[in-house]
């Protein structure tokens, strides 16, 4: 993890972080097909955003491992 997610993650509040974390292990995995995953246009192939309330992952699929890129909130990380 960057240094930036993870003072994003250390912010949070138990309850979100626990929820966070299961959420990271659902995307690594089956990335395809979550619920709330969108594929992002014009930043590079196989990227991806998930969706979880006001936090957005982003994430990139390479070889079949994913890479987070970023996590912050919604009106951050756009």
């Amino acid at each position: 993890m960057t240094d930036k997610i993870e003072k994003f993650t250390k912010s949070l509040d138990e309850k979100t972080k626990k929820r966070l974390k299961q959420k990271l292990q659902a995307i690594k995995k089956d990335p395809y097909n979550q619920k709330d995953v969108k594929k992002l246009q014009g930043l590079g192939k196989d990227i991806f955003r998930f969706r979880m309330g006001k936090i957005r992952i982003i994430y990139q699929i390479i070889d079949q491992e994913v890479i987070i890129l970023d996590i912050d909130y919604r009106g951050n990380i756009y």
